[in-house]
């Protein structure tokens, strides 16, 4: 898998990846709303993603009468260094399930790649190399 992130400016950057592009904002200017995603919301964004596509593949194998999950996730920023330090997670499953099937989905969800990636005490491996452009 291959990502680009391209700056179009100070403010804005490009993400792509195969042949799909979106706007990322570095910081919205001035107090006024940004008109892309910032990478934060990008990280939450895919760990939500991750999160309901594994339950929902789980629910349909398990052929669990689930319609459609909505997942809202919420980030706490800590200092020193800036990063994500908790984030709140709720699942909201559509449909006629029990309560045992909706621990079984928060279970299932919890164990997707993006979670399973930032709640390793090892975590990725991060080689950066920079170049020079003429």
């Amino acid at each position: 898998m291959v990502v680009e992130v391209t700056s179009l400016n100070q403010q804005r950057l490009e993400v792509s990846a195969r042949d799909v592009m979106l706007v990322v904002d570095r910081y919205a200017t001035g107090g006024e709303p940004s008109a892309g995603f910032r990478a934060t919301e990008l990280l939450l964004g895919a760990l939500g993603a991750c999160m309901v596509g594994t339950a929902l593949e789980f629910a349909g194998r398990q052929g669990m009468p689930v319609t459609g999950i909505t997942m809202q996730l919420e980030e706490e920023t800590i200092r020193h260094p800036t990063r994500v330090g908790e984030v709140a997670v709720t699942m909201t499953v559509r449909g006629q399930v029990t309560d045992e099937d909706l621990d079984r989905l928060r279970r299932v969800a919890a164990r997707c790649k993006v979670h399973n990636t930032l709640a390793s005490d090892s975590g990725p491996t991060i080689a950066l190399t920079a170049v020079r452009s003429d």
